[in-house]
């Protein structure tokens, strides 16, 4: 019996209902209605139980949870926590004061809760939860322009109220206000408003820090200062250049592990702000040769920019667009071995060709030829400004000519005439 009593108990809780009717009968039908006012109560609330039978009975309640609610023998219903309580109504049918029909009954009452206040409101992000109180309904607080989203996160004073407007937010840049409602168990709503400003991209594109590792840069570092140099020895094969930006939402590119060619070298670090304005630092390496030199460097059909020297290391030169291997004589001492790479397969653009000269008894050298190989668009703008120039330069010396040829005849008339005038004064005066 008691089992079947738990099976019924399950299966009234999972129905809710505002009003519970229970009909009995014995030998004739007996029956009774039995009402709730209210399925739903606050704590300063109370319910009643009613029972509606044109018969004679009595009746009794008990609470399944008094630490929730608790009912009076005249079925007043008084709530004590928040939570579900099951009352049980016995109803007692009577005729000529003799029991002729019991009906039991369970009904449910849920003690509700009015409180819609929050117990903590925070973001993922950043801290705001020290200026958080439950009677402030506002809310407002600055991001930097890196924070694209936002996590927020709250907690409602009562477990049962339910909260909307929580979890990730995206952000746009400027202001953005979120609504967090809270809603009790009762239906109450209270609603807070969270006013997020992203700031503005910064155009800070500045460096906090940079260095080589190992090394000294010269002149010492300043944000400022956007050219530095540097010298190593011609045994340094790599070097590692870090730095920092000042701006933490800026991004920087070119630091890192560098392979390091002799001669002079050129890195380039670009720091990109948040608003994508660009600024450039550069580090100027000279990687000091060895004792080995070259006493003599040319290239077949070509002139180097610069006059070849033995303690020049670094050259220039342009090529044309057919042009994919270049045949260079380097000479040095008889016992020297000559090494030369990079001048074959030439592509567009830049090319550097590596001489390295190793001489016996001496430390190793290496000279470097940076080759601009032109497409062919550049390699015809540049015949035709040739041409243009081999024009001009004619038109100007044919000017200079006829001028002179016009000068020349200019002062022989005049020469004439004041010879002639002069003879003229002579035979006058004989």
């Amino acid at each position: 019996m008691k089992k079947y009593f738990l099976l019924l108990l399950g299966f009234l809780l999972m129905i809710p209902q505002l009003v519970y009717a229970v009909t009995c009968s014995a030998g004739s039908d007996y029956n009774a209605e039995i009402v709730i006012d209210k399925d739903k109560i606050s704590v300063s609330e109370k319910a009643f139980i009613a029972v509606n039978t044109s018969y004679d009975y009595t009746v009794d309640y008990y609470s399944f949870n008094n630490d929730i609610a608790t009912v009076s023998k005249e079925g007043i219903i008084t709530p004590l926590k928040f939570g579900s309580a099951l009352i049980r109504v016995t109803i007692t049918f009577l005729k000529d004061n003799a029991i002729v029909a019991t009906c039991p009954a369970v009904i449910s009452v849920e003690v509700v809760s009015n409180d819609s206040s929050l117990k903590s409101l925070n973001l993922e992000e950043i801290d705001i939860s020290k200026t958080f109180s439950p009677n402030i309904l506002e809310y407002s607080v600055t991001v930097p322009y890196e924070t694209d989203k936002i996590n927020i996160l709250a907690m409602a004073s009562n477990p049962r109220a339910t909260i909307n407007g929580i979890g990730r937010r995206y952000l746009e840049v400027g202001n953005n206000s979120f609504d967090i409602e809270v809603k009790a168990s009762d239906g109450t709503t209270t609603t807070y408003k969270l006013n997020v400003l992203r700031s503005d991209p910064s155009n800070d594109n500045n460096l906090k820090s940079l260095e080589v590792e190992g090394f000294n840069l010269n002149p010492e570092f300043t944000p400022d200062n956007p050219k530095y140099t540097l010298e190593v020895d011609e045994n340094t094969e790599e070097i590692n250049i870090t730095g920092e930006v000042n701006q933490k939402g800026a991004s920087v590119k070119g630091l890192g592990s560098h392979k390091l060619a002799s001669g002079i070298s050129v890195y380039v670090i670009t720091v990109e702000a948040e608003n994508k304005e660009k600024k450039e630092y550069t580090i100027e390496i000279t990687k000091l040769n060895g004792s080995s030199i070259l006493d003599e460097l040319k290239v077949k059909d070509y002139k180097l920019k610069e006059k070849f020297k033995s303690d020049l290391y670094t050259y220039n030169m342009v090529v044309g667009n057919n042009t994919t291997n270049l045949e260079i004589n380097a000479k040095s001492a008889k016992t020297a071995k000559i090494e030369i790479t990079g001048n074959k397969n030439l592509k567009e653009g830049l090319n550097e060709v590596f001489i390295k000269v190793t001489e016996e008894g001496k430390s190793s050298s290496t000279y470097k030829i940076i080759v601009n190989k032109l497409n062919a668009e550049e390699e015809k703008r540049i015949e035709k400004n040739n041409l243009l120039l081999r024009i001009l330069l004619i038109i100007f010396i044919i000017s200079i000519i006829i001028m002179v040829s016009l000068i020349a005849v200019f002062i022989k008339r005049n020469y004439k005439k004041k010879y002639l005038i002069s003879k003229s004064k002579k035979k006058k005066n004989s």
